[in-house]
């Protein structure tokens, strides 16, 4: 019995600057050496969980998908006509739409990224605009090449979220998604489409991506045997990888010499507080 033969019918690049930045040096300024060997540690699924709905499994049997992902994508793969590699094996409707809901893995995941923390809001990536609900705001998913971090432009209420989960996404028991991703094989534009316009497979897939950005925020220093509480002058990012050397003259707006007993580690991403227009780290030390 032959094997069946697949190609990429689309994927999503999936991208976070925490874990992707070495320190202050941003992931897309370094060498192409050192961006090989800072994604062959990287890995999405460490802090996120991305998987087809009810609907979208039984679509996915249906015309022979596959979800097949790699550590910086998520991957979509049809089966093919073996003497005609750009036909789907079974043909697919311009139509089609797949549904995949978003989850945290890492709780910590919005105390380390630059968005807002959700509350009363939830994530939408889609390459079309839903019909419904009516005059709902949309921002369409970012394609490979668009320099676009995640921002507000992506978050809608949670009425509207649920009014599209209704829609698209039978949730399997005890899923609580914080987004959701819709993909349809006619996208918003040429360029945001799945298939040709004759129901091929295309040469070279659509790549979409969704890219968060590292959050900064100021680092509050506390030497509780002195009293002594000092904070950097502006926000510094927040990063797994690397370290961010402080300057006790020009990252601080004290006397350097009251501070150059001290040493100032990087804080970790599970103590962030706000007082409603800045995020602070805390750092005893």
């Amino acid at each position: 019995m032959l094997a069946a033969d697949y190609k990429t019918l689309f994927s999503v690049d999936i991208l976070h600057d925490f874990h992707l930045n070495n320190g202050e040096e941003r992931f897309e300024t370094m060498a192409d050496a050192d961006k090989e060997r800072t994604l062959d540690n990287y890995r999405w699924e460490s802090f996120l969980k991305i998987n087809p709905t009810i609907e979208t499994r039984r679509k996915f049997e249906r015309f022979q998908f596959l979800l097949k992902n790699s550590p910086s994508k998520l991957r979509i793969l049809v089966r093919v006509s073996e003497d005609a590699p750009q036909e789907s094996f079974i043909p697919i409707e311009q139509e089609l739409t797949l549904a995949f809901t978003v989850e945290y893995k890492d709780p910590h995941f919005e105390n380390y990224t630059d968005m807002p923390f959700l509350v009363g809001n939830k994530m939408l990536f889609s390459n079309f605009q839903p019909e419904e609900p009516e005059n709902m705001s949309f921002h369409p998913i970012s394609l490979e090449n668009d320099a676009e971090y995640f921002s507000e432009d992506w978050l809608i209420t949670d009425e509207n979220f649920h009014l599209l989960l209704e829609k698209y996404a039978r949730l399997d028991p005890g899923i609580s998604p914080v987004g959701l991703i819709l993909i349809r094989m006619q996208g918003e534009s040429g360029m945001r489409n799945v298939i040709n316009i004759n129901q091929s497979i295309k040469i070279n897939p659509t790549v979409f991506k969704i890219h968060f950005n590292n959050r900064s925020t100021y680092w509050r220093f506390l030497h509780a045997s002195s009293g002594t509480e000092i904070e950097t002058n502006q926000p510094k990012p927040l990063t797994k990888n690397g370290f961010v050397e402080l300057d006790p003259e020009a990252d601080f707006d004290v006397d350097a010499g009251s501070i150059s007993q001290f040493r100032f580690p990087n804080p970790g991403s599970k103590r962030i507080s706000s007082d409603g227009n800045n995020y602070y780290s805390e750092i005893t030390i």
